[in-house]
Parts: C-alpha cells; sequence; structure tokens
C-alpha cells in the first residue's frame, strides 16, 4: 500500500506542476539563469561568482540547455526531476527513522506544500538543494547510528555537493556538529570515534570547497546583483513558517493566518503533550535540523540582512516530518482526519496561490513584455528600474522601442550595478528628452529609490497612462516632449 501510495503522491504532484510550468510567466531569477547559463563556461562561472549563486546548478543546467535548447519550460522541467527524485530519497530518510507511515505523510505533505510546488516550476537550484540536504541526511544519520562506520561516502559526497549548491548549506552542516558534539556530552567518550570521523568527512568537503572560494575572491567577489533585503523581526519568523505550509498567499490572507499562531500552537502543544508514544530514532536531531537554521539566519541578519524563506528552503522536509510525526501521535481516527484536512487546505492554497492575481510572489513579466511589443514605437524609450529586473522584460520582448535601466547600466561590463543618485537621474531623463516623445517606466523590485523616481518625474512630466502588473510590478508612462 505504500509503495501504491507514494505513486500516486509523485502522479498527482507531478501533473500539477507541469501545469504551472507552461502557464506562470517568466520570473526575475529564472530570466537572471537563463542569462547566465548560456554562457561559456568560463563565463558562466565568473558571471556566477560575481552574483550570489553557486556553479553546481549551473554547471547541470548549461549542459541542459545546450541538450534540450534555451526555453523557459524546458528549463523549469530540470527543477520538476530534481523534485521527483527527492520524493523517494525523502520516503527513505524517514522510514529509516520511523515507519512508512511517518515517510508516507511527510511525503504529501512535502509534494503538496503550495511553497515546494511553487518552486517545483522554478528554473532555479532550490529542488536540487534540497535534494542534496536530504541525501546528505540520509548518509548522517546512517553514520550516527553506525557509530561512523557506515554512510561515509555517500555523506561526503553529499556534503560536497552541498557546498556547491547553496550557500545555506552551511547551516544544516553547523546543526549537524552540534547534534554530534551533543551525542559526546550525553553519551560520553564511546562517541569520541564518531565525532573524529564526523570532523574529518566534514574538513574533507570544505577542502573540495577552497577552490571555489579561491576563485570567488579572484574575481572580486558577488558584486553584481544584491536586491535589497530587510532586517527580520518575529512576524517574518512566522510568516517564514506559514509561507512553508501554505505558500505565497496574498498580504490579507497570509495576516489572518499569522495571526493564529498563537491558537495553532497551544493546539500543537496539547496534541504533542497527549501523544501516544511513537518510536522515532533520533528525533532531536529533526528539531535541531529544523530550527537552529532558522535560529541563526535569523541572528546573523541582525548583522548582514540575508533572512529569506525561500533560502531556507532546506528544512522544509524536516519540518513536515515533525508535523507528520505530532499528527500521527494521535489515535488512529484523529490521525486520518487531521491528515485529510491539512492537506486539502494545502491543495486549497495551492490553487489560490496560482490562480490569484494578489499573490506577492507572482512576477508578470511576460505580461509587461506583450505591453510594450504592441503600444511602444521607435520614438519611445523603455526605463526599467531596478537595473537587475531587466533580465525577464527582455526575454521575451521584441519591440522596437530602446531597453534601458534606471540608474544607467550595462550588463556585459564588469562591476557592481552603478548607486542610485538624483542628480543622475535628472540627466538621464534630460538626455533622453532630447530624442524621444515618451518614456515607459516600469517598475518592479524597489532598492530603496523607487519613490524618488516617481516624485521626480510625476512632478516635471505629464504621466499619459499607468498601470499594474502584478502585486510588484507597476508601469507608468511620461510625456518627455511635444
Amino acid at each position: 500500500m505504500s509503495n501504491k501510495l507514494l505513486v500516486l503522491i509523485v502522479l498527482v504532484t507531478s501533473l500539477i506542476s507541469i501545469y504551472f510550468l507552461f502557464t506562470q510567466s517568466i520570473r526575475l531569477d529564472e530570466a537572471q539563469s537563463i542569462w547566465m547559463f548560456t554562457k561559456s563556461i568560463p563565463g558562466m562561472l565568473k558571471l556566477t561568482s560575481q552574483d550570489v549563486n553557486l556553479p553546481l546548478y549551473g554547471i547541470i543546467m548549461h549542459f541542459w540547455l545546450q541538450i534540450l535548447g534555451i526555453n523557459i519550460v524546458r528549463a523549469r522541467l530540470l527543477s520538476l526531476i530534481f523534485f521527483l527524485i527527492t520524493l523517494p530519497v525523502l520516503y527513505q530518510l524517514i522510514k529509516e527513522s520511523s515507519d512508512s507511515d511517518h515517510a508516507i505523510l511527510t511525503v504529501a505533505f512535502f509534494a503538496f506544500s503550495p511553497f515546494i510546488l511553487w518552486y517545483t516550476s522554478e528554473a532555479r537550484t532550490y529542488t536540487l538543494f534540497i535534494l542534496i540536504a536530504c541525501l546528505q541526511q540520509l548518509y548522517f544519520l546512517r553514520l550516527i547510528r553506525s557509530g561512523g562506520n557506515n554512510g561515509k561516502f555517500g555523506y561526503f559526497i553529499g556534503t560536497a555537493l552541498g557546498f556547491y549548491t547553496h550557500y545555506f548549506f552551511i547551516f544544516l552542516l553547523i546543526a549537524q556538529i552540534v547534534f554530534v558534539l551533543s551525542l559526546r556530552i550525553v553519551k560520553g567518550k564511546n562517541k569520541n570515534r564518531l565525532i573524529k570521523r564526523h570532523l574529518i568527512l566534514d574538513f574533507g568537503g570544505l577542502l573540495v570547497f577552497i577552490p571555489w572560494i579561491y576563485y570567488i575572491f579572484r574575481t572580486g567577489g558577488a558584486v553584481n546583483t544584491q536586491p535589497l533585503i530587510p532586517i527580520p523581526n518575529s512576524y517574518s519568523v512566522v510568516q517564514t513558517f506559514v509561507n512553508f505550509v501554505v505558500g505565497f498567499q496574498s498580504q490579507s490572507i497570509q495576516a489572518v493566518l499569522i495571526s493564529l499562531w498563537p491558537l495553532s500552537t497551544v493546539i500543537l502543544f496539547l496534541m504533542f503533550t497527549h501523544r501516544k508514544q511513537k518510536l522515532v530514532k533520533n528525533v532531536e536531531y529533526f528539531f535541531l535540523v529544523t530550527f537552529l537554521p532558522i535560529i541563526l539566519v535569523f541572528l546573523i541578519s541582525f548583522i548582514k540582512p540575508i533572512f529569506l524563506s525561500r533560502y531556507l528552503i532546506l528544512v522544509t522536509p524536516t519540518l513536515f516530518f515533525i508535523i507528520a510525526w505530532i499528527i500521527l501521535s494521535n489515535s488512529k481516527k484523529i490521525s486520518f482526519y487531521l491528515s485529510v484536512l491539512i492537506l486539502l487546505l494545502m491543495f486549497s492554497f495551492l490553487m489560490f496561490q496560482n490562480i490569484s492575481a494578489a499573490t506577492p510572489s507572482k512576477e508578470n513579466y511576460s505580461e509587461v513584455s506583450q505591453y510594450l511589443n504592441q503600444y511602444t514605437t521607435p520614438e519611445d524609450i523603455v526605463a526599467i528600474t531596478a537595473p537587475f529586473t531587466i533580465y525577464p522584460i527582455e526575454y521575451q520582448y521584441q519591440g522596437e522601442a530602446k531597453l534601458v535601466t534606471i540608474p544607467n547600466w550595462d550588463k556585459y561590463v564588469e562591476g557592481p550595478i552603478p548607486q542610485y543618485n538624483s542628480d543622475n537621474l535628472v540627466k538621464q531623463i534630460n538626455d533622453y528628452k532630447t530624442q524621444y516623445n515618451r518614456l515607459f517606466v516600469v517598475f518592479s523590485y524597489d532598492q530603496g529609490y523607487e519613490n524618488d523616481i516617481k516624485n521626480y518625474l510625476d512632478t516635471h512630466y505629464a504621466i499619459m497612462g499607468m498601470g499594474k502588473f502584478s502585486d510588484s510590478i507597476e508601469m507608468r508612462i511620461y510625456k518627455l516632449r511635444y
């Protein structure tokens, strides 16, 4: 029965994901990825080192696009493949720690999570990140349970690949080191051999990563595109957990769900204290690798803001296992109804996330490009801010008007995007006024100066039209000269 349920979950989520592969507009990160990963390997590695990415996904995507051709749907298909491979790996990871019931329910929560399925249909590294994190944890737990005898090679390979997949992999490794050291405190000197082998394997994985660190410093570090990330607060943390379970909903829906967290905490506490005893191996480990990375990222963000829910996607498999464990600790009848209720809610939020125009993570750049293709002429100019959002617009843009950015940026020239300056804005617009009749300005991803641009243009030029294409994308049309 377990195998049949797993196949059914894979089939249903595959159909959902394939539908979203074709129907969603290209997004900023995807357009950036395609632009970078279609370069030569040396050029791609150089661009990657100057961004906030790591090279493993890019190298795989480079050859994938070389074989299948440059197309957003084909690029997204790779993420779907990584996701599908993750499902049996996650099943095995949880089954070895508990039983098939926990494994199936965990996989079901993971597979129907609107948050996970959003990135299943996005041409980015996140499903690869989850896959490698699950594989690495599978071999880590085998290493722990065998006292350091089994799983060494798989753990080493998983660690090395994890370093090359996402910078946040380091937080998983820190949580694992803390867990291993805690075993020494609790169980004494008989864990010394395990600790030694574990640290040697970690050091070996780090040695494999050193060439990339050297390459980054040699090429100047990540300087090209660094979106503005706000300093998190307690609301941000709760919102992240809400995102993991129900996906990206409108601000009003998120506000309601977040306001219910005290009640949810009380209910979970009551369920936890009245639970049946369920044999779960190393349950402390699952709590540690779920919550410690979030705590560390939260604290670091007060020094350098890095707190984004998608960067923390590596904790979702173990989070869904904890939820499944709490639910299955009740009677069979209660467990069944709770499981069905949560899955129905997740599926409902999944559908709403993908059909609602108010979904905050939607980026309708395709409609922007289509509008510009239809209504611009060679006497017009299109200015895009923030500069790095030019990637998804130019992917489908075929109009006759020239595309520029505010501030003005040539992405083919090495170095960071120029800093915004109000004096440079005035000079830039005055230059356009001598050549063009209309200025189409596309606003998205506010980097702290969007209102300044709007205020200047609104007070110096006549607005001919304006429109909103999604929650974060707005266009205004200005008359430059008569």
